[in-house]
């Protein structure tokens, strides 16, 4: 049944998103959330759930279009970026992490056949094991992001699954905060992720991605499982180019056998023990090493399309094993 109901929610707000008109930024914000509301109304959602979450709305939320304006960040390495994100303090909190939880992340491994460190470091860098999950209201930030924006129709789109959220009681108004892009919980799903990948891995009927722990590192391990990601199979290693290797290989879209890799002259470390069979890119990030990287770092990259982030959760994974 629940998946019947996904199913229509998701068919309502893609319809809802291709119709509505674009030109948000001709409108007034009162007309704009009027429309809102039409819509949403037309798509079974209670007017008291409108009324609390759009009622309270008098104007966009100036600090989130501010920080919508200011993206994208200046341009930094890889490996800056790897050791601000994955710096020692948050090694040595993911260590802790991972003892103190080990059952429950050895049965999502079980469940899902993503490793327990790599659920620890992706719940690290995305609310610093819960610590940070977000202070914006997740409302606000969806529909100034909808009404003036970089991706307006993306975080339309965005909003009604945050209304049927609501709707569906699957977190309530007050409790529904975030960062400033509208992504919430242990593991900062956006609300389309809501629906397509949490997890009520407690039996309570409720996939409270927001104070559940078991629910919220469930969701992460059911993300990348329903992504593709293949169990016992390697992320990434380095790997050292023979000196007249061809630059233009260096590229995801390009995949050969390990073995195909290593007749042209990459070496890869033996220590590595990667099967010769499996089919791998090349990329150097840059400021970073050259990576060989397989179907799991995609995967990675499904989840945030960065080869960055899906380096550092790899990076921090390890660390985080090897310390445990």
């Amino acid at each position: 049944m629940w998946k019947t109901a996904r199913r229509n929610t998701l068919s309502m707000i893609s319809i809802a998103v291709l119709f509505l008109p674009m030109l948000a930024s001709a409108q007034s914000w009162p007309q704009f959330l009027t429309k809102i509301r039409q819509e949403a109304l037309s798509q079974g959602i209670r007017p008291s759930v409108l009324n609390e979450a759009l009622g309270s709305l008098s104007a966009p939320s100036r600090k989130v279009s501010n920080l919508d304006k200011s993206q994208p960040e200046r341009r930094i390495t890889y490996l800056q970026y790897r050791n601000s994100r994955a710096d020692a303090y948050r090694i040595k909190i993911g260590e802790r992490k991972l003892r103190s939880n080990q059952s429950l992340l050895n049965n999502i491994e079980k469940q899902t056949g993503v490793s327990a460190c790599t659920i620890t470091s992706i719940w690290g860098l995305e609310s610093a094991y819960g610590s940070f999950k977000g202070s914006f209201p997740v409302i606000q930030s969806l529909a100034t992001l909808s009404y003036q924006g970089r991706r307006t129709a993306f975080f339309r789109k965005q909003l009604f699954y945050a209304l049927h959220m609501l709707n569906d009681n699957a977190v309530s108004f007050k409790d529904f905060k975030g960062e400033w892009a509208g992504a919430s919980g242990h593991c900062q799903f956006l609300p389309s992720s809501y629906y397509q990948y949490a997890v009520d891995y407690t039996g309570d009927g409720k996939k409270d991605i927001w104070n559940s722990k078991p629910d919220a590192l469930a969701s992460i391990g059911n993300y990348l499982k329903q992504n593709g990601w293949k169990n016992h199979q390697p992320t990434m290693t380095t790997v050292t180019l023979p000196q007249r290797f061809n630059q233009q290989l260096l590229s995801l879209k390009v995949t050969k056998p390990v073995s195909a890799w290593m007749k042209m002259g990459v070496q890869v470390p033996s220590s590595a023990h990667i099967n010769r069979h499996l089919k791998a890119s090349i990329i150097r990030p840059d400021g970073g090493p050259t990576i060989m990287v397989f179907n799991n770092f995609k995967v990675l990259m499904a989840w945030n399309y960065s080869s960055y982030y899906a380096g550092t959760v790899t990076y921090m994974a390890d660390k985080i094993c090897q310390r445990s």
